[in-house]
């Protein structure tokens, strides 16, 4: 596990874009990486991060050193680093298993929504907003769609620990 713990970038804080870029793009690279190895989610998802090693004890230690030098006490540091890692350890989980799905299917993301669509499309008929929604992805590309949500939840999960740090946050 460690040695894909080692793909990770350590975050600095000296990226211009503060604390929230520097660990918005920790939880981009964990994300991919879990991407990149399906079958970490299986193992992330069962023990989380508690399997330390050199290199995830130094992804932490930058992580807890963003959250810390943006104003954040230790233990509240601590517990904003596990709610990220929550979060995207829970998406990476089920987006590993969609794609694994689509891998194990032998068609592309966008045949096999394609081929979904029409069922979907008859299912939503009668709630109009579900039925906008469709219709609005229709022509997106579907990565780009699981970028997008992921993103939405992301700062989600960072507006939380923003607030505690009140309007500079």
């Amino acid at each position: 596990m460690d040695e894909i713990y080692g793909e990770l970038a350590v975050a600095e804080l000296s990226d211009p874009g503060g604390w929230r870029a520097v660990v918005g793009g920790s939880a981009h690279d964990l994300r991919s990486m879990a991407l990149r190895h399906p079958w970490v989610v299986s193992v992330l998802g069962q023990i989380g991060l508690a399997t330390l090693g050199p290199n995830l004890t130094r992804w932490s230690e930058g992580l807890l050193a963003a959250f810390e030098t943006a104003g954040f006490a230790l233990d509240e540091a601590d517990q904003a680093m596990n709610t990220l890692a929550a979060y995207v350890i829970g998406v990476a989980t089920s987006e590993a298993a969609y794609l694994s799905m689509l891998a194990r299917s032998g068609q592309s993301e966008r045949d096999w929504i394609e081929s979904l669509r029409p069922v979907a499309e008859q299912s939503v008929q009668e709630h109009p907003l579900l039925s906008a929604g469709y219709v609005a992805r229709r022509d997106r590309d579907p990565r780009e769609i699981r970028d997008d949500n992921f993103e939405y939840g992301l700062q989600r999960v960072l507006d939380g620990p923003a607030v505690r740090l009140g309007p500079a946050g």
